[in-house]
């Protein structure tokens, strides 16, 4: 293998067993371009790029759409090029037959009239343009390239035509001043940079004085900055992809449910209760078929994108009653929270199905959910009351709320019925309807997966061993309860009870006996207007939200007096400690203060006072807050006193 290698701008490797195009060449600098994806952009130096030639890793596959030779150059003209180059090709050739090597000034202007007049020329190419000309065709040994019009800039950029010191004083100044978040302007940064330069040469000789280039040539190199690299310095590696970006379109799936296309997206309407209180905006969960463009499943409710809300909408879609439903053989979801969890996996491929995710930020791996989602905002949702519109607007979609989710979700489902589903899609050339009856009609025998409501429960209930108290269920922060509770409790006291529930609907649950399993009743919610409609993501959340305000500080110092207040019960129910607080008062030794002398004391246990001298008290560490110690005189009286009380 020859260790030579020449990389031209437009070719195509295999780079470690993926396809890469040449987008760009700057000195030692090159650029590749991934031909699978479109947030693959590497640089790698020359050098690298030949120890991986010579390692194998880096093979050519394809060469430049054109190489660098004539008849190719020729062939990829323009036929407003090809006119310029055929008429150049006349004079010169007009004007070598006649005098050879020399051009005589004035033979050669009449020729040119005479053959302007035959090409029919407006204007005479001037007698120094003629010279250019015909010097230029025999230098390069009369070839006809030389000849054609210049449609392309040099192959060298303007920052590698500086010498080397010129380019690191702009190098540091674009990385300091303009590859940053908050970038400068252009006018500002070539100012940076020509005052660098000018300050160089204050501080040089004449020998190492600079070329400063001028504006114009300053203001070129900082436009014919890599844009990617540019944005990847400003606003990041995502936006900068984003401006990258590229795709092709899919190829149509050879059958129904190959494959099925689900996201969630908050909708562009505000929404109130029947009270006219507003709430705020709903979500919605779709599944597209991919095949008819078909919305086989949905949700729309106030639950965030979790799992249990995408098992809602693959619920609606596989269920028997509807008409456009099935079982897919792929499901292409992205890799949010809501789509990644092992619950909605370990389902599908109990079921006979598989998921596959694409990366995050690349919304053209699933683009028929993504251009449903557009549609469905600027054709209904921007329609109604209360839509707060993709864009800041000045409407007030906040006061003019007036529609309640159950509103909502009836006006979608009409719009899905009668416009959505039986309006033609340029992607398809006919409707999803007329392609769902086109299908049904050319594969008979091909029979869709449906299931019935109570198989579809089997898939997606969890279960549950509870005891029951006082004829309710009591499960993580939820209740349900039903006269089967209390009877299925009446049977074996103080045993738990087998409770299949389902996360993404804990309005209702069903229970049985463990050693009956076959016998299964419903039990309702203890609490419906909280419980209906619920998902066991919604209420973790509202039960960390609860959580957390439970810790602030106005909560925090009840259940800080509370703990307080138990330790004092507690001690005082110590037997010892009860009755050594007994003695102290029956001896007088506490005295209780007014209550008008009572001071804020904190939660911790008082600290223990230092003696003055053998004679002070100390306080016992259980002595009440509100007692004092009272010093009594125990000295004998004088035996006159003691007289005179005696008579």
């Amino acid at each position: 293998m020859s260790d030579h290698l020449s990389i031209q701008i437009g070719e195509r490797y295999r780079y470690h067993g993926k396809e890469f195009q040449i987008i760009d060449v700057r000195g030692d600098r090159i650029q590749l371009r991934s031909l699978e994806s479109n947030r693959v952009i590497i640089y790698h130096s020359f050098e690298q790029l030949v120890l991986a030639h010579q390692r194998n890793d880096f093979q050519k596959l394809q060469e430049a759409p054109f190489s660098l030779n004539a008849t190719c150059i020729l062939a990829a003209l323009t036929p407003a090029h090809k006119i310029k180059l055929d008429k150049r090709l006349c004079y010169v050739k007009a004007i070598l037959e006649k005098f050879g090597g020399r051009l005589p000034r004035l033979g050669v202007g009449e020729l040119a009239g005479t053959i302007a007049l035959e090409l029919g020329d407006e204007k005479t190419p001037a007698y120094s343009t003629l010279y250019n000309w015909t010097k230029a065709y025999l230098l390069s040994g009369e070839n006809s390239l030389a000849l054609a019009p210049k449609t392309r800039s040099a192959d060298l950029h303007r920052f590698y035509r500086q010498s080397a010191e010129v380019q690191t004083v702009i190098k540091n100044d674009i990385s300091l001043l303009y590859f940053t978040e908050t970038p400068c302007t252009k006018t500002e940064l070539i100012d940076a940079i020509d005052q660098s330069l000018r300050a160089h040469n204050e501080g040089s000789n004449a020998e190492h004085q600079l070329a400063i280039p001028s504006t114009s040539t300053l203001y070129r190199i900082i436009t014919e900055l890599d844009t990617y690299e540019t944005d990847l310095h400003q606003i990041g590696r995502r936006d900068a992809i984003k401006n990258q970006r590229w795709s092709r379109k899919n190829p149509r799936p050879s059958r129904r449910f190959e494959l099925v296309e689900g996201d969630t997206k908050v909708l562009n309407v505000q929404t109130c209760d029947e009270q006219g209180k507003l709430i705020g905006r709903p979500q919605l969960t779709g599944l597209i078929e991919v095949r008819t463009r078909m919305l086989v499943g949905w949700d729309i409710s106030y639950n965030p994108p979790c799992a249990e809300k995408t098992l809602r909408a693959l619920k609606t879609s596989l269920i028997r009653s509807n008409p456009y439903g099935g079982l897919a053989a792929y499901y292409r979801v992205d890799n949010g929270s809501e789509f990644i969890a092992s619950r909605i996996k370990n389902t599908l491929a109990d079921m006979g199905a598989h998921i596959t995710f694409c990366g995050p930020g690349e919304p053209d791996k699933k683009p028929f959910i993504e251009s449903f989602f557009h549609t469905v905002d600027t054709s209904f949702f921007n329609c109604l009351r209360g839509a707060t519109f993709s864009k800041p607007t000045h409407y007030d979609s906040e006061r003019n709320a007036i529609y309640t989710l159950s509103e909502v979700k009836d006006f979608f489902s009409q719009w899905l019925d009668s416009t959505y589903h039986r309006k033609c899609h340029s992607g398809l050339g006919m409707s999803p309807v007329e392609a769902w009856a086109l299908d049904d009609k050319e594969q008979q025998g091909f029979a869709l997966k449906k299931y019935d409501e109570a198989e579809i429960l089997r898939h997606f209930l969890c279960v549950a061993y509870i005891t029951p108290n006082n004829g309710r269920l009591r499960f993580k922060g939820l209740a349900w309860t039903g006269p089967a509770v209390s009877y299925l409790a009446a049977k074996k006291p103080k045993k738990k009870l087998r409770v299949l529930y389902d996360e993404s609907e804990l309005g209702h649950a069903w229970v049985c006996d463990p050693e009956h399993p076959s016998e299964i009743y419903e039990v309702m919610g203890v609490a419906p207007e909280y419980q209906d409609g619920l998902t066991m993501h919604m209420h973790n959340l509202v039960k960390a939200a609860l959580g957390r305000k439970m810790k602030e500080d106005n909560y925090r110092a009840a259940l800080d007096e509370r703990v307080e207040l138990l330790r004092k019960i507690a001690l005082r129910n110590n037997k010892s400690v009860r009755k050594g607080y007994e003695i102290s008062q029956e001896r007088g030794d506490f005295k209780k203060i007014p209550t008008t002398a009572l001071v804020a004391t904190t939660n911790a246990p008082p600290a223990l006072p230092s003696p003055v001298d053998t004679g002070q008290y100390h306080f016992h560490r259980y002595t009440p807050e509100c007692y004092e110690t009272r010093e009594v005189n125990h000295e004998p009286l004088p035996a006159t006193d003691t007289a005179k009380n005696v008579q």
